[in-house]
């Protein structure tokens, strides 16, 4: 049991390096709010390997497009 647990534990990790890796060669970009979670430096390896999602389908453009504008 202890050994399955090292092993998906080694897993998600190993995963959520290679994404930060992978957004770092400009392969993915977040659309998050600067105030978001996912943007403080400790917390963004794990953003693209958090179980719940926080991350919504629009790029970051197509958010800004949704916003109402403020006159």
């Amino acid at each position: 049991m202890k050994r399955l647990l090292l092993i998906v534990l080694g897993g998600y990790l190993l995963v959520a390096v290679g994404n930060k890796v992978a957004e770092a060669a400009g392969m993915m970009t977040c659309g998050c709010a600067d105030g978001c979670w996912c943007k403080r430096p400790s917390l963004s390896m794990f953003r693209w390997v958090f179980p719940w999602r926080h991350h919504s389908t629009h790029t970051a453009d197509e958010k800004a497009e949704l916003q109402p504008t403020q006159a």
